[in-house]
């Protein structure tokens, strides 16, 4: 492939551009995840915590 060099810094700009739309999508992905281990740690809790109290 030849090398354009096309003289300007339209790739860095836009590579610089999807880095700081994708950081904060990123966080954002990962606090809903963290937040579904959460929710789904507290559901497993109350359950177990259900399930003994009704068996005793």
């Amino acid at each position: 492939m030849v090398d354009q060099n096309w003289g300007d810094d339209t790739e860095y700009h836009r590579a610089v551009g999807r880095a700081w739309v994708m950081g904060p999508v990123a966080s954002c992905c990962s606090l809903v995840a963290v937040g579904f281990v959460v929710l789904t740690v507290f559901v497993v809790g109350a359950f177990v915590a259900l399930v003994n109290a009704l068996s005793s």
